[in-house]
């Protein structure tokens, strides 16, 4: 697969991230999390605006104690590439669903909601990175699959985590809008980032953040965003050995041009594509385009030419 080099990215130490109550609040309140109690209905609606729910399967599997949530879709063909869409921080498996529309009727599609996410098993402890990605990847072992990993944003950082620690858990990765860059681990860098995205979503994906805000509860978003900020994702990528396409939107002020190319530098089978017009969350804003350059991936064809040399 084409390498595509990237410039060097700087690298700093993560910043000092504080609990104070006021930089809580001034994150809670750029993210919009207050929500009212009829937010579920309000996301439901959201939802069935951008997806044909119906096409897509609920069930539940067991594990290590913990009940863990999954949307799913079959494809015609039996022996048909398996994906599985990882939601990113504070929310479920419902916004990858566009996605997963998109790419229905060619491959086997599952969306789980990580422990303590949507309408999986909440813990008693935030889990950590590493932890989430230990979940993730005994999911997909008690499910016998072997699959391709798509995920958006603090998915990302957890795909990384899973492939690093369990090397044979997935085929290959696609990451759209990876978080964080070294230079940008902080509070204050990362309040700055989320409110400039903030206009980028519309109203029906607003909706259904502040359901699964709910849902998960603030503490559990909070300090899953700081144990967010203290993994050194790129510490990880040398030690990748399958193929992994990175993704990102021209207008994404989280994950920036110069930190998504690094990330596909220092894979030894990374390659970058960059798709116009977009933002951070392609998931749910850009189903289309984003299936279309993972399809090309998967299928080992060429990348699209907005690719950045």
């Amino acid at each position: 697969m084409a390498r595509i080099v990237a410039g060097h990215a700087g690298s700093s130490g993560c910043g000092a991230a504080s609990s104070s109550a006021r930089a809580c609040a001034k994150l809670v309140k750029a993210r919009g999390w207050l929500a009212s109690r009829d937010t579920a209905a309000a996301a439901h609606a959201a939802l069935a605006r951008h997806v044909d729910l119906t096409r897509f399967e609920d069930a539940r599997t067991d594990v290590g104690g913990m009940s863990i949530y999954f949307k799913s879709a079959r494809a015609p063909e039996r022996d048909a590439l398996t994906i599985v869409l990882v939601h990113g921080l504070g929310l479920s498996c419902r916004y990858m669903l566009p996605t997963a529309q998109a790419l229905l009727g060619d491959y086997h599609l599952l969306a789980p909601d990580l422990p303590g996410f949507g309408d999986s098993t909440k813990p008693d402890r935030v889990l950590t990175i590493d932890e989430l990605a230990d979940s993730l990847a005994a999911w997909i072992v008690k499910l016998k699959l072997q699959p391709v990993l798509l995920g958006n944003s603090l998915a990302c950082q957890i795909i990384a985590a899973a492939m690093d620690r369990h090397p044979a858990i997935a085929a290959a990765a696609i990451l759209q809008g990876p978080t964080t860059p070294p230079k940008e681990r902080s509070i204050f860098w990362q309040l700055i980032r989320w409110r400039q995205n903030l206009g980028y979503d519309p109203s029906d994906m607003k909706a259904i953040s502040r359901d699964d805000y709910v849902k998960c509860g603030r503490r559990r978003v909070w300090m899953t965003f700081l144990h967010g900020l203290r993994d050194a994702m790129e510490k990880r990528l040398s030690r990748i050995g399958q193929p992994v396409l990175v993704v990102r939107g021209e207008l994404d002020p989280i994950c920036r041009r110069e930190w998504a190319r690094t990330i596909a530098e220092r894979l030894p089978r990374g390659s970058f594509v960059e798709i116009p017009g977009v933002a951070h969350t392609l998931v749910f804003t850009a189903p289309a385009p984003l299936a279309e350059v993972s399809r090309k991936f998967l299928d080992g064809g060429a990348l699209p030419s907005k690719l950045i040399p």
